[in-house]
């Protein structure tokens, strides 16, 4: 899968959205055409992606070494 920048004129694939598109989504092959949307509909979808995936933190080494000490 990639986004790549449209250098032609299309139209937003997102319903409701009259813009024209700036970015396509391809899956190579997966679908049959690849998704155009504007950048206004990529900047949404990205605050609607970042609040389902919230980053974890990773556990500290040091945090391992006190935990070994105890045992």
């Amino acid at each position: 899968m990639e986004i790549n920048e449209i250098k032609h004129l299309v139209k937003c694939d997102f319903s409701g959205c009259n813009n024209l598109a700036k970015y396509s989504f391809s899956t190579k092959g997966l679908l049959k055409k690849d998704l155009c949307f504007c950048e206004e509909c990529l900047r949404q979808m990205y605050e609607i992606m970042a609040k389902m995936q919230k980053p974890r933190s990773i556990t500290s080494p040091f945090k391992l070494n006190k935990r070994m000490k105890k045992q």
